[in-house]
């Protein structure tokens, strides 16, 4: 019964991962379209750099952003390993039936916000994204 929790949560948590990992190789190949530089002229150089900057900046804080989802992954599956041993010492079959529910409602209730976060970022990001290629697409037509 454990087995197969943990083993859901790992996969829940792996497919999580693969798809962050999918995202961010599909916005780095789109770079260059969206940063290329046509024609060289006097500000463009500093106006690249600034794009430049901003993208780094953005990139930084996905990374932190990603690092507390992690932290919070970690701190989610330790709670439930905790929970899982505290089901095993049920005294009856009532007992271990609710510690059961609750474990499961728990569990599901973290993917579900670590989801719902995962989300939200990634439109935050997204929507910097944006705004970056939208001001590398002015530099180019000026």
């Amino acid at each position: 019964m454990f087995d197969q929790i943990l083993e859901n949560y790992r996969r829940a948590t792996e497919s999580s991962m693969l798809f962050q990992q999918m995202m961010l190789r599909n916005w780095t190949e789109q770079w260059p379209q969206a940063f290329g530089v046509a024609t060289p002229q006097a500000a463009l150089p500093e106006q690249v750099h600034n794009i430049q900057k901003k993208l780094g900046e953005s990139i930084t804080e996905m990374l932190n952003k990603h690092r507390e989802t992690l932290d919070a992954q970690y701190r989610a599956g330790i709670v439930a390993i905790e929970d899982a041993f505290s089901v095993a010492g049920a005294k009856d079959p009532q007992q271990f039936r609710k510690l059961t529910e609750e474990l499961w409602r728990h569990s599901h209730e973290c993917l579900k916000s670590l989801a719902e976060s995962q989300m939200r970022d990634i439109q935050a990001v997204m929507q910097k994204w944006f705004e970056f290629a939208s001001a590398g697409a002015a530099v180019v037509k000026k």
